[in-house]
């Protein structure tokens, strides 16, 4: 039977506390130095997941790397470095023949090529399927909302990454409205935009480096930054929008929820496995239910596909395309819509909806 590791790490002091309630209450300060002295570990067993195509089945393991995103990004790099090479190592030693990197350990050493190097078993981010995902569930949000994306405003916030750069290469080429790229750095949009024109002629593409004058009139927007969360605020979003987040922590803060009733957000890339899916680890989804980069390693071991996938700065159109294809045919597919943890029902689709209406018509929308 193929086997597969997938890397861990907590994105916060709640993940932390869900696995060691006794650090509730702690400095935080103290629990991440505590965190830098605790070496890559054995997370958890997982079985159960089983082809739907042709029966086949695989087994893998979750390996934490006990670091949050802010250490991964700040502490001594090969300090870092080592620590995911650890977890790599841990998973060898239990026949893993593709790991995943989970979160932020995908931008470790050259975004995974340093470790894919090194190591023996194959690498993969899952980011391509992350992507496949993103555009997926948010085509499928804005179907829900009635809104038509050959005529909406579409924003691409952190569209200079790797998964923002194909997300909006992708939804260019599918025929938005209009495309709107947001981040940080002029010269990257720019050039992201030259390669979107001379792909897509009749895209129409605008740049933003600013978020909220990017995204104030979206009717549809993709976040997959790496800035820590929480960037997306309350007051910047236009009544009726989608919000797919695929960031990790995400960048949709959880005001939204309490203040923004007239708009959706969705969580990116959550998938059912296929079979009877067994993780043995609490992630914040019920028993089955998986990341879209999770489900990538478990497709390519399900494939037998040993080969490293989805590494480096950018990501390929192509491999999307394929992992998605891929995935579909061993029975990956969206969990339906999920946001701060919760399933999303059709009443509450409904209640955005009529929120939304009554916006246009000058009535005021009020949070419950």
């Amino acid at each position: 039977m193929n086997r597969f590791g997938f890397l861990i790490h907590p994105l916060g002091m709640r993940d932390v506390v869900r696995h060691l309630p006794n650090v509730a209450g702690k400095r935080p300060p103290l629990v991440e130095k505590v965190l830098e002295w605790t070496p890559s570990y054995h997370a958890s067993h997982i079985h159960g997941i089983r082809s739907t195509l042709d029966g086949r089945e695989v087994e893998g393991d979750f390996f934490t790397v006990p670091l949050f995103p802010h250490q991964i990004l700040n502490l001594d790099r090969q300090f870092v470095l080592n620590r995911v090479l650890d977890a790599c190592r841990l998973a060898e030693e239990r026949g893993a023949q593709i790991i995943g990197l989970g979160g932020y350990t995908s931008v470790v050493g050259s975004a995974g090529r340093t470790v894919a190097d090194t190591i023996q078993a194959a690498v993969t981010s899952g980011n391509s399927y992350t992507v496949a995902t993103a555009i997926e569930g948010a085509t499928a949000a804005a179907r829900a909302l009635e809104i038509d994306m050959t005529r909406a405003s579409v924003a691409v916030v952190g569209a200079t990454g790797s998964i923002g750069s194909v997300c909006s290469r992708i939804l260019a080429r599918q025929g938005v409205g209009r495309l709107n790229l947001v981040a940080r750095s002029t010269s990257r949009l720019q050039a992201l935009a030259e390669t979107i024109r001379r792909e897509t002629p009749r895209a129409a593409v605008a740049l933003d480096t600013d978020i909220e004058a990017g995204i104030h009139d979206a009717d549809v927007i993709v976040t997959c930054t790496t800035s820590g969360g929480g960037i997306l605020r309350p007051e910047a979003l236009k009544s009726g929008c989608v919000i797919c987040d695929v960031a990790v922590p995400h960048d949709v803060c959880r005001e939204v929820a309490q203040l923004r009733p007239d708009v959706l957000v969705l969580e990116g890339g959550v998938v059912e496995a296929p079979g009877e899916a067994r993780f043995n680890f609490d992630f914040g989804f019920p028993e089955g239910i998986c990341l879209a980069c999770m489900a990538e390693t478990m497709t390519l071991a399900l494939e037998g596909r040993f080969e490293d996938f989805s590494i480096g700065r950018g990501l390929e159109m192509e491999k999307v395309e394929e992992i998605q294809r891929l995935a579909t045919r061993h029975g990956f597919r969206l969990a339906g819509f999920r946001a701060f943890d919760e399933p999303i029902t059709t009443d509450r689709i409904e209640e955005v909806r009529a929120l939304a209406r009554d916006h246009r018509k000058g009535l005021r929308v009020v949070s419950s």
